[in-house]
């Protein structure tokens, strides 16, 4: 019988973590975890494991860049857009999978290029006078993304605009680039902005990023890519909600219900906020409207509440209310709350029918 010291099995565990580390199954101060970067739906780990930390961290940003651009086109609400894909093989394949899984959208699986939301996508290097520039395209059903991102002393940045084919509506996206500048860098720019593709456009935003040494952030300190989406859907549902408020005066309140989520910082609705949903909705008919009230904050802004109102958005788009019939309310002043009050918000959903 062979005994084993407690400082023995200690060592034998501190190999294999290291071991693990060194495969890449680990995350390190500059890249990300394999486990990062692999979807849920299905995967291929070798192909992770084959790649740097620092590559998957690249290809993270380029995944979360884009994704971030596409939920914010109106035709690929996550609540309201299932997409097929294809198992993935390719590295880049895994990070934008596992990215459109952090964002909401609902995955099918398929065999082929099967169904009106199939997700393709490319990576091409080509050389130029700039040294090597490679270009990462993503395209659902009919709509494409594409830029060029070039790697500058191990951190990669955007080359190019964002190019977008397939929809009218860029005029309000804002792009996700501040996670770029988390990389740091020595004097480094890069340009900012999205264009359609192949069409002139006299009001075009576009800016230049500068990104200095000070800049950095530690890995485990930059932007979560699961608050990147975040951000990105909130931006579109308030400026949904600025430009598309219906005229209340041409409706009657028919019903109203109050969900409360267990604390201030969940986004999870419970089964109990489901069903009022699901109750809610049944005498719902096409030309009604149901009013998202979550945001009443003594200073008139709670980005808390804002994204519940957005999740209960995002629900009722999932049990079938047109994208185009349910609206948040803006974020309203309330003078009952103190500013130390940091309850959860509750979010008030009311049903309106036509005079």
């Amino acid at each position: 019988m062979i005994n084993v010291t407690r400082s023995a099995r200690t060592f034998a565990v501190a190999t294999l973590v290291a071991s693990l580390s060194g495969c890449g199954i680990g995350k390190d101060s500059t890249g990300v975890s394999v486990q990062s970067l692999l979807p849920r739906i299905a995967s291929t780990p070798d192909v992770l494991t084959d790649i740097s930390a620092q590559q998957r961290s690249h290809l993270q940003l380029i995944a979360t860049n884009l994704v971030a651009t596409l939920v914010q086109i109106p035709e690929m609400r996550p609540a309201a857009a299932t997409l097929q894909i294809s198992a993935p093989t390719t590295s880049f394949g895994h990070a934008l999978i596992r990215a459109m899984e952090d964002a909401g959208f609902g995955l099918q699986l398929v065999s082929a290029d099967q169904g009106i939301n199939y997700v393709s996508y490319s990576k091409r290097v080509s050389e130029t006078e700039s040294g090597p520039v490679t270009d990462y395209m993503l395209a659902v059903g009919k709509i494409d993304l594409s830029r060029e991102y070039i790697v500058e002393n191990n951190s990669v940045f955007p080359s190019s605009l964002m190019k977008i084919n397939g929809t009218d509506s860029i005029a309000d996206i804002d792009l996700a680039d501040n996670i770029f500048a988390e990389q740091g860098g020595d004097n480094t720019a890069f340009i900012s902005g999205a264009q359609r593709t192949g069409l002139a456009n006299p009001n075009l935003d576009i800016k230049t990023v500068d990104v200095n040494d000070f800049d950095e952030l530690p890995q485990d300190k930059r932007t979560r890519q699961d608050l990147v989406f975040a951000e990105a859907k909130q931006r579109y549902f308030e400026s949904d909600a600025q430009q598309t408020a219906p005229d209340l005066t041409r409706y009657r309140k028919h019903r109203r219900t109050v969900l409360i989520f267990d604390d201030n910082a969940t986004q999870m609705m419970g089964p109990a906020n489901k069903q009022a949903v699901r109750l809610l909705i049944r005498e719902f008919s096409d030309d009604d409207i149901m009013i998202i009230k979550g945001c009443q904050d003594a200073d008139g802004s709670d980005r808390p509440s804002m994204l519940r109102a957005i999740r209960v958005e995002e629900e009722l788009v999932g049990h079938g209310i047109p994208t185009g019939s349910a609206y948040i309310a803006p974020c309203a002043r309330t003078s009952y709350r103190h500013t130390s009050d940091d309850s959860p918000t509750p979010v008030e959903l009311i049903h309106y029918t036509p005079k």
